[in-house]
């Protein structure tokens, strides 16, 4: 059975992400593929033979699918599994025009909980041609029956992964203290973590605002690029909290920047699933504190393996991470419990749970 998948570009993302993880776990697979709609100048590489990117960086260019077409013919594609709006397009006019008995599945990530008329129509056009829809959670998969008039037979929730082997406590070789230095944080400072894409929808935001109402000593380090950057900064001067607050742009080494903060904080205003910066926070034993949304909700269990705070509201945030700071033992409590719950979302059970899903679509 050849599985091809198909992703709009490599940037940086959680299905992109998530794209890398099942690649790279399987490197000596010569029966998977995965295709790039377009280039982007800030990419996430992908170790694997069979990965193909198109050379452009068009995004509204339908060239690619003249080079689709043959490598679906010359490799005999089974499966089309399609990762974002774009490729989903694309795997539509594939089977529309093309393959007819080609299977095809659609990986929805979050674009669902936009609202937008025009993706929500083209779910209603196309989902006669849709053998399966994957949801990253139970919320993604409500939301796909209530906006994407989405049968419930045709979905499957499969939850996003963390490998264990890559996010382990056991490949920190550097030293927590000096790397901390480097970037200036004292012995005696609490470390705050934020890491995604900076977008409105991420609310980091409210964690800066937060920020102003803790009574200790603390840094924060902001992980990620995104269209709002330069308003956080803005609003970081305007707090004067230049001194607190690093924007450390895109890691590459996201293992490090974990290994540097006290606790992990999502603070989004709505999420498609299971971010997978929660689960390699709890993997690498960080405490998390999420807004109450779903899909947030859905996973972290208040007062048990995280926290959860009222969403876009900074007091209610400034809260709980002073909770989290006084209260040693319900720091540890949480870590433990994570370390625990994260064992239900690791890389190999997930390739698993896959390809008996490929296996149910292929019949």
């Amino acid at each position: 059975m050849k599985i091809l998948h198909i992703i709009d570009s490599m940037g940086l993302g959680g299905a992109q992400t998530l794209v890398k993880g099942i690649f790279e776990s399987q490197k000596n697979n010569d029966n998977i593929f995965l295709f790039s709609l377009r280039e982007k100048n800030v990419k996430i590489d992908i170790d694997h033979s069979n990965f193909i990117i198109f050379k452009s960086n068009k995004k509204y260019s339908f060239k690619p699918l003249k080079e689709l077409k043959g490598l679906i013919k010359k490799e005999n594609i089974d499966i089309l599994h399609c990762h974002l709006f774009r490729s989903q397009v694309f795997g539509f006019l594939l089977k529309r025009f093309y393959f007819k008995d080609i299977n095809l599945v659609f990986h929805e990530h979050g674009e669902i909980f936009t609202n937008n008329f025009i993706y929500n129509l083209f779910l209603k056009l196309v989902k006669s041609k849709v053998d399966l829809f994957l949801a990253v959670s139970n919320a993604t998969k409500e939301n796909l029956i209530k906006y994407g008039k989405i049968e419930e037979s045709k979905i499957k929730v499969l939850y996003n992964f963390v490998d264990p082997e890559r996010f382990n406590k056991d490949n920190i070789t550097w030293s927590i203290k000096e790397e901390r230095e480097k970037i200036g944080i004292k012995n005696d400072e609490f470390v705050i973590g934020f890491a995604g894409r900076l977008s409105s929808v991420k609310g980091c935001e409210y964690l800066i605002r937060a920020l102003t109402g803790l009574n200790f000593k603390y840094k924060c380090l902001i992980a990620g690029e995104g269209p709002l950057k330069k308003d956080l900064e803005k609003l970081t001067k305007e707090l004067k909290l230049e001194n607190k607050i690093f924007f450390l742009g895109y890691q590459n080494d996201i293992m490090k920047f974990y290994s540097l903060i006290n606790l992990f904080i999502m603070p989004s205003l709505s999420e498609g699933g299971g971010p997978m910066t929660f689960y390699e926070a709890q993997q690498l034993g960080v405490p998390t504190i999420g807004s109450n949304v779903s899909s947030i909700n859905e996973f972290i269990i208040d007062n048990k393996n995280g926290l959860l705070f009222e969403a876009k509201n900074s007091d209610s945030l400034s809260e709980k991470i002073k909770l989290v700071y006084k209260n040693i033992k319900l720091r540890e409590k949480l870590i433990k419990n994570g370390l625990e719950e994260v064992k239900r979302y690791s890389l190999s059970e997930y390739l698993e749970k896959l390809n008996k899903i490929y296996l149910c679509v292929k019949k």
